[in-house]
């Protein structure tokens, strides 16, 4: 749907995140809803929401674009945070979770429900302080209902019953969506997974989480009782977000007690940064403009088409920063390379970089999937990390049925397996075979000599 970009606002020396509306969405319902984000965004200014600065349309490429600058927050997300430490223990959990509740109730409080938190949409700045992004479908408690009834918006895996099941949307369904998220924190996986969103959503409005302390979680039962209140069915039995902040904030200062720590409950959250002022905002074409002239750069070496790592040929739209972030059923993966006895790598070595080059291309992390391919790959088929973005531009999950299997020959290996990728318009199973190098003592993605593809649906 949309493309984001690392610009610089040369009025104010400082980088900057652009977020650029595909222009075949212009006139659609995706371009509304892009404008509205634009327009909802900006009424919030919160240390714990990402800013937005500036937004409106102006030529790109040759063509009207509509466009959002946005604060840049250059430390992850929360998502990648639990991917690679694993369970958060329940004092940080506790201050980002305060820190997000503080971002939502000002949102809250001027009308806005955010309606897609997840640890995707969950930033974390230089200092690991956390900021709620992406209010691309939000709406305001105070306009007409943005979205036809019945008509999900979401993500599956994090979304509240009432909200998958087409029912009024409230502050309360960002606070069950909260309680998601901070259940995968603690416990290392959602509270609820399954094959298909279907049966997923089927557990969120039906089925009681286990408690994250019975799943590993490091936290106290106070803590856990919080989280499980956010999870409650009924929207009602829920907290509100100044609650549960209220309640964080009593957990941080309890953790500071229980170790006799010398520091004070403001130390182990340190305050926010100042709040911005009107002096702070960039100005409007000069902003734009320059976050526009390194977008020309950005995009011109991206220009060229690439292999569809799903199959050869079909869309070359540009990369959507939510493409990855909606996949429900994104395969599980480790960054680590497990090598044999005698210094060689595995079989398993290879499937495990398989893996992981579908699941972090589908989680939006194109940066570590791009890592993943080997020199000759890239030459060949994906010169820059923009053009392989741009082969996950319909993506929304994807899951391995069937292997990965691989067979290792000196320093190839040959990997074959099938499997169901959801993209926005069809459902395909995709039988594979990859071709991996040794480059470095780690499996590359060096081709993909035989590919597959057979339309279940769309």
């Amino acid at each position: 749907m949309a493309r984001v970009f690392l610009g610089r606002d040369e009025v104010l020396d400082r980088p900057v995140a652009v977020k650029l509306l595909n222009p075949v969405h212009g006139g659609t319902d995706i371009g509304d809803r892009f404008e509205r984000e634009g327009r909802t965004a900006a009424r919030l200014s919160h240390p714990n929401l990402v800013q937005v600065y500036d937004a409106g349309e102006a030529e790109f490429n040759g063509r009207e674009t509509s466009y959002i600058v946005m604060e840049y927050v250059p430390g992850g997300d929360l998502k990648s945070l639990i991917d690679r430490r694993g369970r958060l223990p329940g004092r940080q959990l506790a201050r980002l979770g305060e820190e997000i509740c503080a971002g939502l109730e000002h949102a809250h409080e001027r009308g806005v429900i955010h309606r897609d938190i997840k640890p995707h949409n969950i930033l974390l700045d230089e200092n690991g302080h956390a900021k709620v992004a992406d209010f691309g479908i939000a709406r305001a408690l105070d306009t007409t209902q943005a979205t036809r009834t019945g008509f999900f918006l979401g993500t599956t895996l994090y979304s509240s019953p009432e909200q998958l099941q087409g029912q009024r949307v409230t502050p309360k369904s960002d606070i069950y969506s909260l309680g998601t998220t901070l259940y995968q924190a603690a416990a290392g996986e959602p509270p609820f997974v399954g094959q298909t969103p279907i049966e997923i959503a089927s557990q969120h409005v039906s089925k009681s989480p286990a408690p994250p302390r019975s799943r590993g979680a490091e936290v106290s039962g106070n803590l856990e009782a919080l989280i499980l209140s956010c999870l409650a069915k009924e929207p009602d039995d829920r907290p509100t977000a100044e609650e549960v902040r209220s309640q964080m904030d009593a957990q941080i200062r309890s953790a500071a007690a229980s170790v006799g720590a010398a520091q004070s409950p403001a130390a182990l959250s340190p305050p926010p940064p100042a709040g911005r002022t009107g002096g702070d905002r960039p100005k409007r074409r000069g902003g734009l403009l320059a976050a526009l002239a390194l977008m020309a750069v950005l995009a011109g070496i991206g220009v060229l088409a690439a292999p569809n790592l799903l199959g050869r040929g079909g869309d070359q739209n540009a990369g959507s920063n939510n493409a990855g972030q909606n996949n429900a059923q994104s395969v599980a993966s480790s960054p680590t390379q497990i090598g044999s006895d005698n210094g060689g790598l595995t079989a398993q070595a290879a499937e495990q970089t398989i893996r992981e080059v579908y699941s972090t291309a589908a989680d939006g992390e194109y940066h570590t999937s791009y890592g993943l391919l080997s020199q000759d790959f890239k030459t060949s088929e994906a010169q820059t990390q923009a053009q392989w973005a741009n082969t996950f531009a319909d993506l929304q999950s994807i899951r391995f049925v069937e292997g990965p299997d691989a067979q290792v020959s000196g320093s190839t290996a040959k990997v074959t397996g099938v499997t169901i990728a959801e993209k926005v318009s069809r459902t395909e199973r995709n039988t594979v075979t990859w071709r991996m190098v040794d480059e470095g003592a780690e499996w590359k993605l060096d081709g993909i000599p035989s590919f597959q593809r057979d339309i279940i649906s769309g």
